[in-house]
């Protein structure tokens, strides 16, 4: 299951690119907590300690982050909290550091949909013993569950795989109230033979391209002459 972590935010009045820039230099990143009503949803300007944030993302080994949000205002008094969903992290284009962030308020109680990354554990037979390619089909994987039971990352055992054979979405061993919403057919990962190159035979003849010159005429024949017939045979020189 993805893990819970606690974050602590303050409520933020300021709006527009001055607000921003005097948050930002004061070590916080802004951001949105968007949150349900009955007939629409609002919107909450938060600010975040940026530290504290560094810190919660490189701890994760998922996209999905569940977070205990507790909403404070500028004295540092609890106003209330929420449990959020992290869905989107902005990073400046150049610089490494972050720019804003959106959570998404959830109910504990409704049923939550996210994508969640699959890896492979194993070498496959198909690998090992016939020197085929494993190839992953599948990045993600999209599930449907309550958000405690979000799955952080899905591990698939491919040890079994031979050349040939893929593991498919129906194959996926899930937590208890994890439901894959994917096509069943769809393959996971699958193990391919390996690519056949052409064959060199030792020794062949290498036949190069047949060249076609143009023939000479023998300079010691002798010319014809004007009536066609043969040119007179030059005089012996006298001694």
């Amino acid at each position: 299951m993805a893990k819970t972590v606690s974050l602590q935010v303050s409520q933020r009045a300021g709006i527009g690119r001055t607000a921003l820039k005097a948050v930002r230099k004061a070590g916080r990143v802004p951001g949105v907590l968007y949150g349900k009503t009955k007939d629409s949803v609002r919107s909450r300007p938060i600010a975040i300690d940026a530290k504290k944030l560094k810190t919660l993302l490189h701890s994760s080994t998922s996209e999905n982050v569940l977070v205990d949000v507790e909403v404070t205002d500028d004295a540092g008094k609890k106003v209330d909290q929420h449990l959020a969903l992290l869905l989107d992290v902005q990073h400046h284009p150049i610089e490494d550091y972050i720019i804003h962030i959106d959570l998404h308020e959830i109910a504990q109680d409704e049923i939550l949909h996210a994508e969640v990354p699959v890896t492979s554990i194993g070498e496959p037979d198909g690998v090992k013993n016939g020197g085929g390619l494993l190839e992953t089909m599948l990045r993600t994987i999209r599930v449907a569950c309550l958000p405690r039971n979000l799955p952080e990352l899905i591990t698939v055992d491919v040890s079994h795989l031979r050349i040939g054979e893929s593991v498919h979405v129906n194959e996926l061993k899930l937590s208890e109230g994890v439901t894959v919403t994917n096509p069943g057919e769809l393959p996971v990962f699958s193990v391919f033979a390996p690519k056949e190159e052409a064959a060199v035979v030792p020794g062949a003849e290498v036949k190069q391209p047949e060249v076609l010159k143009e023939k000479k005429t023998d300079e010691a024949a002798p010319a014809a002459d004007a009536k066609g017939g043969k040119a007179p045979a030059k005089a012996e020189a006298k001694k």
